[in-house]
């Protein structure tokens, strides 16, 4: 399954589904298991106009940071940073008992905000899929 959002290509791991129409209204597009624990949501800020923005993993990181500290989620783990044409920062919260899981990534213009979200102790596999999707985007021009 591929997914296109304006200028970001998404491929969907095996057995895991657009389930975005059964959220609510103007919910983000959100990809889940059908036998699942969790799902995995997608929120993009594309350029439009003006001085093309110059993204690199500073920001991302600045981002993840506000994230995790405008939700009081503590202290996160298992950072990760990627630097390449898709750059990725990512860390994991355990919230109450929620497993979160914050991926910011970007080509340099545009940026994605992914989050999987799951019961403490069931990311599992899924997180290795969602790892792998995210892995797999695209951007292009």
């Amino acid at each position: 399954m591929k997914k296109i959002l304006d200028n970001l290509i998404i491929t969907g791991a095996p057995g895991w589904f657009d389930v975005t129409d059964e959220l609510e209204v103007g919910a983000p597009f959100t990809l889940a298991r059908s036998d699942g624990f969790g799902a995995l949501q997608f929120s993009l800020a594309t350029y439009k106009s003006g001085q093309v923005p110059a993204i690199g993993l500073d920001q991302l990181r600045q981002l993840l940071a506000d994230f995790g500290f405008s939700r009081e989620f503590g202290r996160g783990f298992d950072h990760k940073e990627v630097c390449g044409p898709l750059m990725v920062c990512a860390e994991s919260f355990k919230t109450g008992q929620q497993f979160v899981r914050v991926w910011y990534c970007s080509g340099g213009r545009d940026i994605v905000l992914a989050t999987y979200v799951c019961e403490r102790g069931r990311e599992g596999n899924e997180l290795v899929d969602c790892e792998n999707m995210i892995q797999g985007l695209t951007f292009v021009s």
